[in-house]
């Protein structure tokens, strides 16, 4: 009996904190901080209650599979330096960095072009002064087959700071290019995501304001295609806490201008959308060792438009008012063991136009280890 006392106790003490699993599964709530979201905002690093080490791998953090960027895993280490902390990672693909990521859409590119960023290294800094915290992280990638003539490269910065009533976070892509001697050159422009929230007690205010686009050249270097995307988004959540469950609801309002510009042919579109995405989710201590989390998302039937204008001579217009079926519904578990946190998420159903159906296809999709020490 004292045995397992000391065991309740010891696993009683674990700090909450976990991965992309947990956000997976939270709906990637704009509220939570977390071991994850410090490839956000860099300054999260001193609100995680410690130094730790990370590990995840998974459909995390890589944008759409359509795009050719496959699966990612990746590590983090964070040490403290008297009021200062410094962090290593490795193999994280940034999102914010990539315009093929950041685009989300269906792009003109060849697929000798949709690659994600190799072997990718990141270095954050950072330091407390007074209530709040602030940190930078300087992300980098580069690749070169000399025998095949591919090459790829990147180069990023993310800046953050926050105290307990506010926080902010600017991702900037400096350099973002991959060369193919048989598909050509694709070159992404400086993206730019902004994020901030406020916090009024239980209600958090948010916002973003993000940037994307490229070029492609073919292997004569001339244009093919261009891509623009820049998307607003504005909303307010609302947590409650209590006897170690977090229940939250939120809505935003977000509008998204995109263009695909084919420089040689018709398929080119231009995509107008204004959607109003509702959000519900809950995190829930079952017991000292034991965390069960879901969410579930829609747009608001009233605002889910979207309207997509092909360029001339290219396919019909499509005008939705209101769109597709958007209901998304997550779930995931988390395990404490002393200073061991694992994560997994368990399920992920999309609607699909027509119905929602739970598949094992997202079953274990991102799992998580984390360690404090």
């Amino acid at each position: 009996m004292k045995q397992l006392l000391v065991i309740a106790v010891a696993l009683a003490t674990v700090n909450a904190q976990a991965n992309t699993a947990r956000l997976t599964a939270l709906g990637n709530s704009p509220h939570l901080i977390d071991v994850q979201t410090v490839y956000t905002n860099p300054s999260d690093i001193f609100s995680l209650g410690g130094d730790y080490v990370s590990f995840e791998a998974g459909n995390s953090n890589t944008g759409a599979a359509a795009q050719g960027l496959g699966t990612s895993a990746k590590g983090m280490i964070v040490r403290s330096m008297g009021d200062a902390k410094m962090g290593l990672a490795l193999g994280n693909r940034s999102t914010g960095l990539r315009s093929l990521a950041a685009g989300q859409a269906v792009l003109a590119t060849p697929a000798g072009l949709q690659v994600g960023q190799q072997n990718p290294v990141e270095f954050t800094y950072g330091a407390k002064s007074g209530d709040m915290a602030w940190a930078g992280t300087l992300v980098y990638s580069n690749h070169n087959n000399k025998v095949t003539e591919f090459k790829e490269s990147t180069m990023g910065i993310r800046l953050g700071a926050r105290t307990g009533m506010w926080d902010a976070a600017l991702r900037l892509g400096l350099a973002d290019t991959v060369e193919s001697l048989a598909a050509g050159k694709y070159t992404g422009t400086m993206n730019a995501i902004l994020t901030g929230g406020y916090n009024m007690d239980s209600l958090y205010l948010f916002g973003t304001l993000a940037n994307a686009g490229y070029k492609w050249e073919n292997a004569a270097s001339v244009d093919q295609a261009k891509y623009t995307r820049t998307q607003i988004t504005v909303g307010a959540l609302s947590k409650m806490k209590k006897d170690g469950t977090e229940v939250f609801y939120s809505a935003a309002l977000t509008s998204t201008e995109a263009k695909n510009d084919d420089s040689v042919g018709t398929t080119g579109t231009k995509t107008s959308t204004l959607a109003l995405p509702l959000a519900i989710g809950v995190e829930a201590e079952a017991n000292s060792w034991l965390t069960v989390r879901g969410s579930v998302t829609q747009n608001l039937t009233l605002i889910n438009n979207s309207k997509v204008t092909p360029q001339a001579g290219g396919a019909a217009t499509t005008d939705l008012a209101p769109g597709n079926d958007t209901l998304t519904f997550a779930a995931g578990l988390g395990l404490k063991l002393n200073k061991i946190t694992v994560d997994a998420s368990l399920f992920q159903v999309n609607g699909n136009g027509t119905n929602s159906n739970v598949t094992t296809d997202n079953l274990l999709a991102n799992v998580g280890m984390s360690y404090w020490y």
